[in-house]
């Protein structure tokens, strides 16, 4: 690449010194000035001393700078600037243009036989491959060329122009209007030459060109790169018209000067007239001498083994009459006078074939001449390898002609001297394995590309240091015995890292601290060689010093759990250059909270090579916020003793459906009843051996807790608190409390006062109509409690007292102490009893009440509370036909008591003198008076209507 700089319109002298500058973002770049040697930075000042950048001067005001092999960090704004050089100062004057390099991606390619051997009129087709990878809007310009014997320059034979235009050579016009020459693009990038018919002109070597350009802004096209193919080499024999039923055997072998290792291609063509159906045996003749041989039936034959076994030589019938010998890489004793000896043969009937005719070709001389000595050595290997790793040292080696013997050798520092480790020979025997590698793996070989290379399996730390490899070429004497010729070597150092100064093991998390029943994830990461690692997951409670196992993986993969694996999941992803270890919790608990850690084995085929520990990583879990609110429907109660107390609390709301509650109730200071998550009660000091049977606490739907106090006292007053305790589940089942909550209520007993009362009223009531009834009535006008309940008793008065005649029970069972007649019992009020007795007679006549007894439930235990009875009422009766005299009830009753009197007391007397016979006879007697009420019949209920 060139460009030029020019100065006009200056004053001074004529010649001017110019200097280039590479500009680049925030950097100037030095390039070469005419006037300064020192000019260039040091990037540029080797291509200047290698004469790949100077400067062409045109005239004093003009130059040229010259940049070969232009570079892709030559990229930039190329600044040209001239000096002032003497004189008055006018100024310094620059200008710069914008350099872009474009990478040179041009490929073009030749992979088809690098010779043919073909006759006047065969046809010929070569295929090359051309691409370009560059970004740039670029065309390809691809010919083909031909190289004659004759020829001084190669000539162009056809070529698919920029503009995808076909354009024929000098001297090839003619035959490519005619067809005879061809050019086509096959798919994208392989242009295929065609030449139906070859001339005896065309013989030589035929290569391909490929030519990149680019179209400059002033529209012109611009050469930037250009590539050239390997030739193929095509002979074209002149065809001589053989004797009819005769034959002519040709040879051709490969042309120009050979050295030792180069292709050598032998091809016998034959050339029949009149011979139909047949067979050609073909033999190969280094100075009278079979080398191989092609049989009429196909079947190869090559007489030296040894260079057949290494694929060193090869015959092949190419075409009906072509057959081609190949020595791949040939040897100085390959040289000689080369012919093909052809026979026809016919085949008999039973398959076998009979010699006819044999035809001799002309001798050709093959020269071969021995190359010199190139033998180098240049050692390759990594810098650095890793403990338990293959160590491997390679050492190229080229340039050689004969066999190759390798020794390695290996110190440990500079300051030591080389030891051996093992040889090879030159006929690829392992042996002089070195002491301290007898029971070690090692190993050397030797590739036919001419690499040896030096392995060390599972290598140590101790492998580091300086390792040589010495290697000898060989050749043979006239005797036949090997010498050593050249011998070359090459050391370098390699250093073997330990495992476990590679690795290195964190833990990070993205959500240390988190709510109770959250997901955290713990990421260990693992980074090193790629060993096969164990791991275990270390946890340290929170308040603990002691660390357990939640998980651990082994080497081989196996997996133990040590604790629930329910409340754990592990996931492994291997990375290019680490590996992750996950250990995620799903829903988090208190147990959970604490300082985490994992801890990283590394081992070698079962042996540990390292342990490592990460760093500690605290997980916090958090409690939520309690939303519970407490509520107390009143702050005072009064009641009076022996009631029955009721205080209260209400939870109103809870912080989640699923809230718990314990519940503890306070007297002053001290703890009355507590009742735990179960709805377990238990009792406190408060509670005494006494009042612990008066007390009870229940659950008043679902957050409503009250406490109830039978039978209250006077000293049961003063302050009682309800303290109220929220609780939620953690995942692991675990209670954890939120807030603590307490309302207060101030209770004062009073002592209670009796409030029975039961009219007292005194009537009296006529009976004249024996049929007629009458009602005793018992009405209860004030009572001491709501909940008060009563047994009701009625009596008739007699002379020994009051007697029962009927009782209704509080828990609603009558009883009645007549017989002989049906009472009747009614209730239309709560606090309205009466007692009908029907079909009155005489002896019904008397004074009748009732007593009312009131209970009340206390500690589940109904007691007798307050007793009242009624007035009295009084019964009077009118016998037949005596309708006007008044009975007087009472005048009757002393009539009858006193005549009683009497006859009690002569009994008394008589008893205490005739001893106690006469006593049950008394007794019968007095139980045979009359009574108004016997029990003879049942006691008959019949509804009232009152």
């Amino acid at each position: 690449m060139s460009i030029s700089c020019n100065v006009t319109g200056f004053t001074g002298p004529p010649n001017r010194n110019f200097q280039f500058i590479l500009k680049k973002p925030n950097v100037f770049l030095n390039i070469i000035s005419t006037s300064d040697p020192d000019f260039a930075y040091g990037m540029f000042s080797g291509r200047i001393s290698n004469k790949e950048i100077y400067i062409q001067r045109l005239s004093g005001s003009s130059v040229l700078l010259w940049i070969k092999n232009l570079q892709e960090n030559d990229a930039g704004d190329l600044l040209c600037e001239t000096l002032h050089t003497g004189g008055v100062y006018y100024g310094d004057y620059d200008d710069e243009a914008k350099l872009n390099v474009i990478a040179d991606t041009l490929e073009a390619s030749y992979s088809g036989s690098p010779s043919q051997s073909l006759s006047e009129g065969d046809p010929l087709q070569l295929e090359c491959q051309v691409s370009s990878q560059t970004f740039q809007h670029t065309h390809l310009m691809v010919s083909w060329f031909l190289h004659g014997e004759e020829d001084e320059n190669p000539r162009p034979i056809i070529t698919l122009d920029r503009d995808l235009t076909v354009k024929p050579g000098a001297g090839f016009e003619d035959r490519y209007r005619a067809g005879l020459i061809s050019m086509d693009k096959v798919e994208d990038t392989t242009y295929r030459l065609k030449m139906p018919q070859v001339q005896q002109s065309d013989q030589g070597k035929f290569f391909c060109k490929a030519t990149e350009w680019i179209q400059d802004p002033d529209r012109s096209w611009t050469q930037i790169a250009h590539k050239t193919t390997a030739a193929c080499d095509v002979e074209i024999k002149r065809i001589v018209a053989p004797d009819a039923g005769s034959f002519i055997v040709y040879l051709k072998a490969s042309k120009g000067p050979l050295q030792e290792g180069d292709a050598l291609d032998i091809r016998c063509s034959v050339n029949a007239q009149n011979l139909p159906g047949h067979f050609f045996s073909v033999t190969w003749l280094k100075n009278q001498q079979k080398v191989a041989q092609i049989g009429s039936s196909g079947v190869l034959t090559m007489f030296d083994k040894e260079r057949e076994n290494a694929a060193e030589m090869r015959a092949v019938k190419t075409s009906h009459m072509d057959y081609l010998l190949t020595i791949r890489s040939t040897r100085t004793e390959d040289q000689g006078q080369y012919q093909c000896e052809v026979w026809q043969e016919n085949m008999n009937e039973d398959g076998t074939f009979k010699k006819i005719q044999k035809q001799i070709s002309s001798p050709e001389t093959v020269s071969i001449t021995a190359k010199e000595s190139d033998l180098a050595v240049v050692m390759a290997m990594k810098d650095a390898v890793t403990e338990g790793d293959a160590l491997r040292v390679v050492c190229s080696v080229s340039g050689f002609k004969g066999p190759l013997s390798v020794s390695w050798q290996h110190k440990k520092d500079s300051g030591a001297s080389f030891s051996d480790v093992i040889s090879l020979t030159h006929e690829g025997v392992m042996k002089d394995v070195g002491s301290k590698y007898q029971s070690r793996n090692v190993q050397t070989f030797h590739s036919p590309a001419g690499n040896f290379t030096l392995e060390l399996g599972a290598s140590a730390t101790s492998d580091s240091g300086e390792y040589k490899c010495i290697v000898s070429e060989w050749t043979v004497q006239s005797n036949g015995e090997m010498k050593k010729a050249n011998t070359h070597s090459q050391q370098k150092a390699i250093i073997v890292n330990s495992v476990e100064s590679l690795m290195k093991v964190s833990l990070k998390s993205r959500t240390s601290t988190v709510p109770i029943d959250s997901p955290v994830e713990l990421l260990c990461i693992v980074r090193g060689p790629k060993v096969s690692l164990a791991v275990r997951w270390m946890f340290q409670p929170r308040n603990s010093t002691v660390q357990t196992n939640i998980l651990s993986i082994s080497h081989t993969g196996e997996m133990a759990w040590r604790a629930d694996q329910r409340n754990y999941q592990l996931s492994i992803q291997a990375q290019p250059t680490d590996t992750h270890f996950t250990l995620k919790v799903p829903r988090a608990s208190k147990q959970q909270e604490g300082q985490y850690q994992c801890q990283v084995d590394a081992y070698q085929k079962d042996v540990q090579k390292a342990l490592k520990n990460s760093n500690l990583l605290a997980v916090i879990v958090q409690k939520p916020v309690s939303k519970m609110s407490l509520y107390s429907p009143t702050s005072r109660l009064e009641t009076t003793v022996n009631a029955e107390a009721k205080l209260e609390c209400s939870v109103t709301r809870t912080t989640t459906n699923t809230s718990r509650f314990t519940v503890t109730w306070m007297f002053g200071s001290q703890m009355l009843l507590a009742m735990d998550l179960d709805a377990v009660v238990k009792f406190g000091p408060a509670a005494g051996l006494e009042m612990d049977q008066r007390i009870r606490m229940e659950i008043r739907q679902k957050q409503s807790f009250q406490l109830t106090i039978h039978q209250v006292r006077t000293s049961d007053s003063g302050q009682y608190h309800c303290e109220v305790e929220e609780w939620l589940q953690d995942p692991l089942g675990d209670w954890y409390s939120l807030k603590n909550m307490s309302v207060s209520t101030e209770m004062v007993v009073k002592e209670k006062e009796i409030k029975l009362r039961v009219q007292k009223d005194n009537r009296m009531l006529n009976i004249t109509n024996h049929q007629a009834g009458f009602t005793i009535d018992c009405v209860i006008d004030s009572q001491s409690s709501d909940t008060s309940v009563f047994e009701v008793t009625w009596f008739k008065v007699q002379e020994e007292g009051p007697v029962t005649i009927f009782t209704a029970r509080r828990d609603g069972i009558l009883h009645s102490a007549i017989t002989d007649k049906n009472l009747v019992f009614g209730r239309p009020l709560a606090t309205h009893y009466k007692l009908t007795v029907p079909q009155i007679s005489p002896t019904d006549v008397g004074q009748y009440y009732c007593q009312v007894e009131e209970w009340l439930l206390t500690a589940n235990t109904w007691k007798r509370f307050a007793s009242d009875k009624s007035g009295e009422l009084s019964i009077y009766v009118h016998t037949e036909g005596d309708s006007k005299i008044q009975i007087n009830p009472l005048g009757i009753t002393l009539a009858i008591a006193i005549p009683l009197i009497c006859i009690l007391v002569l009994v008394i007397i008589l008893l205490s003198r005739k001893g106690h016979k006469k006593k049950p006879e008394l007794k019968k007697k007095k139980k045979k008076k009359d009574c108004l009420w016997a029990e003879k019949n049942g006691l008959t209920l019949v509804p009232t209507s009152d």
